[in-house]
């Protein structure tokens, strides 16, 4: 059977899972996500008040993002053997430890008790290695999750969008009640993430339905990354998961310095443009692309330029406003090209082999974040524009080459 076949085909009855594990699934992409960027607006204020560089913090992130990268297929063949919600409880629990290490490590930073060269250890420890590791698990349990129980195109962009647009969720809450947060001290988001994520982790171990699917095939296929069908669309996933990277991290500190802004300021304004950012990307992907029925090159092809034209206007903004303005140009851009892009390699393989193209993407989107933090940093101290400059370049190239390359344009 092709795989286009078993895409079509509906799932053997003892297989299937009731409707409300996709609501499930979506809730556990939400908290986790939630969880994680609740930390986004206070990182850079808080590594300043640390005597961390920028290049510092961008390590730490690249380490995060290094073990998602080295893990994730892993995760993605274990998810085929052992099942989804295994891998869900697992990721979420994983990550509250981490981060809750994480936090104790900075309070007692804060608090004079570790060095500065201590407590850049411990944070490659905890939100590197631990965090990162367990993190890997969750998109690829996610999209996997989601690919056993949907058949066809339109369903299978549905379905992958909304797991987006879960994520939009939680990049909406996330960076707006942690900028929030930030205002009682930089410490009580901290804190707060390992609660969320230990919560969604609680409702995913009670709630979701344990699947059977992966009994009857302990040894999944093997996908490759140079598999004429896979390559060509993870190259654009480097693309748009690199300029993720590099606006995420390199805002904080282009609003702290060009508006001239101290730390509380900087984690609240910070806040405010992700947010302007989070708000399309569940807008889109949640109502909007399940809406419009486009194929996912299409949407690849809208979202790429949009995204482009986002970091221009981010090179030239002079205020908050002009940042906003960009920043929910960018969130419409990669909330049209990240569901092409989730969806167009997972229709092109079999059921049997989803775990494998989960952990192919879930890999690669993580290789962007181990380069694009420290790219973000180096670019930074050699100017404020430069991350964004960049990112418009790279954003393009990748448009011109979903138009041009043969392996894309027949799909």
């Amino acid at each position: 059977m092709s795989a286009q076949d078993s895409t079509e085909t509906a799932v053997p009855a003892g297989e299937a899972r009731p409707a409300k594990g996709l609501a499930l699934v979506y809730l556990a992409v939400f908290g986790g996500y939630t969880g994680q960027q609740l930390l986004s607006p206070v990182l850079p204020p808080l590594s300043r008040e640390l005597s961390l560089t920028e290049f510092q913090l961008g390590l730490v992130m690249s380490a995060s993002a290094a073990m998602v990268a080295l893990t994730s297929t892993f995760w993605g063949r274990r998810s085929d053997v052992w099942g989804r919600k295994p891998l869900f409880t697992g990721a979420l629990l994983g990550t509250a430890v981490g981060l809750f290490a994480f936090a104790v490590t900075a309070n007692l930073g804060m608090l004079g008790v570790l060095s500065a060269p201590v407590v850049f250890v411990a944070f490659l420890l905890t939100r590197g290695v631990l965090f990162g590791g367990a993190l890997a698990a969750l998109p690829v349990a996610a999209n996997s999750y989601v690919a056993d129980v949907t058949h066809g195109t339109r369903d299978r962009v549905k379905g992958l969008s909304r797991v987006g647009a879960s994520l939009g969720l939680g990049l909406v809450l996330g960076p707006a009640v942690g900028g929030l947060l930030g205002r009682f001290g930089l410490l009580t988001a901290l804190y707060v993430a390992p609660v969320v994520l230990a919560l969604a982790a609680l409702v995913v171990l009670v709630r979701l339905p344990r699947e059977t699917r992966h009994v009857d095939r302990p040894k999944p296929p093997k996908v490759r990354a140079l598999d004429s069908r896979m390559w060509p669309f993870l190259v654009l996933g480097l693309a748009i998961y690199l300029s993720i990277s590099l606006l995420s991290l390199s805002v904080g500190f282009l609003l702290q310095d060009r508006l001239h802004l101290d730390g509380a300021t900087t984690a609240e304004y910070t806040g405010l443009v992700l947010l302007a950012g989070g708000l399309p990307m569940l807008l889109v992907q949640g109502i909007v692309v399940p809406k419009l029925g486009w194929t996912p090159l299409t949407l690849l092809r809208v979202g790429l330029p949009v995204t482009g034209v986002a970091f221009v206007v981010m090179v030239f903004a002079p205020n908050l406003a002009a940042m906003i303005t960009a920043s929910v140009l960018s969130g419409i851009g990669h909330s049209l090209a990240v569901p092409g892009y989730n969806s167009a390699p997972s229709l092109l393989f079999g059921s049997d082999e989803q775990g494998g193209v989960a952990g192919l993407i879930g890999s690669t989107n993580a290789v962007t974040l181990v380069v694009g933090p420290m790219a973000a940093t180096g670019l930074y101290e050699l100017s404020p524009s430069a991350p964004f400059a960049v990112g418009a370049v790279v954003l393009m190239a990748a448009f011109v080459f979903s138009l041009l390359h043969p392996g894309v344009r027949q799909r």
